[in-house]
């Protein structure tokens, strides 16, 4: 692990409050949505060819259903699977850039999109999914996301909230994992402390509308919260959202910074371990 860090904690907090501002530089003159097309389905997305760097990958899913249904919702009208993308892929990139030496693709796309019965995913070490209130992956996508995660890859699970949402999230994840069980974290796992020393209690995030606050779960083997955890759960919370608007000012800088400390700290755990 030490060879992915380059700053020491205080310096690295520094750097990435001052990555915020060089992400802002990057895209100065507000957010283009016709930046980079919006794809409905993974051979409409441009794809990055592997080349060894990290790469952000999100995954695809087809919305039969879920806990909502599915139906796209914002200023695009983007599917769940879709939001925000590229921007949240594009400035976490250049954050892990800068504040470690993990090299990155470095792209308008900010990265990949695969459905999860893609071989192509077992070249990356970490997926990202959106929405997964709307997720119900067919069985040859539960069938490729266990052997996934058994052979060492991890997973992030991101904006959604609610008992229905995260019952259909937990569902899911059975088919896959019937022996697994989600367990709440309390902040002492490695996940927040692979590179930032992540306290969950002074962490400023909190959506309005989800008032009870955020609450982060896992998956790990053999249940044992000391052993590898192969999955994250970022309940009652949009850690992707914030990191979307970074460059926008729409969020206090606090709010984007922890999310960044999240994502950067998820990253690093799973090419760790």
């Amino acid at each position: 692990m030490t060879r992915l860090l380059r700053l020491t904690p205080a310096l690295a907090l520094a750097a990435l409050a001052l990555s915020a501002v060089i992400a802002s530089a990057q895209q100065r003159g507000g957010r283009q949505y016709r930046d980079v097309p919006q794809c409905n389905q993974p051979d409409e997305c441009p794809r990055t060819p592997y080349d060894g760097r990290f790469t952000f990958v999100r995954v695809y899913f087809d919305t039969r259903g879920g806990s909502l249904g599915g139906f796209g919702r914002g200023r695009t009208r983007e599917p769940p699977w879709h939001h925000d993308r590229p921007y949240a892929e594009r400035n976490l990139s250049a954050i892990l850039r800068e504040v470690s030496l993990v090299q990155t693709f470095d792209g308008p796309t900010g990265g990949n999109v695969f459905a999860l019965d893609d071989p192509e995913i077992f070249r990356y070490p970490v997926l990202w999914l959106s929405e997964p209130g709307f997720w119900v992956p067919t069985d040859d996508e539960v069938e490729a996301l266990r052997a996934y995660l058994l052979k060492g890859g991890f997973m992030i699970f991101d904006d959604f909230g609610g008992y229905g949402e995260m019952s259909n999230l937990v569902e899911q994840l059975h088919r896959a994992l019937p022996e697994l069980e989600p367990i709440r974290l309390t902040g002492d796992e490695p996940v927040f402390k692979s590179f930032f020393d992540i306290e969950l209690g002074a962490l400023t995030i909190n959506q309005s509308n989800r008032a009870s606050g955020p609450t982060y779960w896992g998956l790990f083997e053999d249940n044992d919260r000391s052993k590898r955890q192969l999955v994250i759960m970022n309940a009652d919370n949009d850690i992707g959202e914030y990191m979307e608007y970074s460059a926008e000012g729409f969020y206090p800088v606090d709010m984007s910074n922890d999310a960044y400390k999240l994502a950067v700290n998820y990253m690093v755990y799973a090419l760790t371990h």
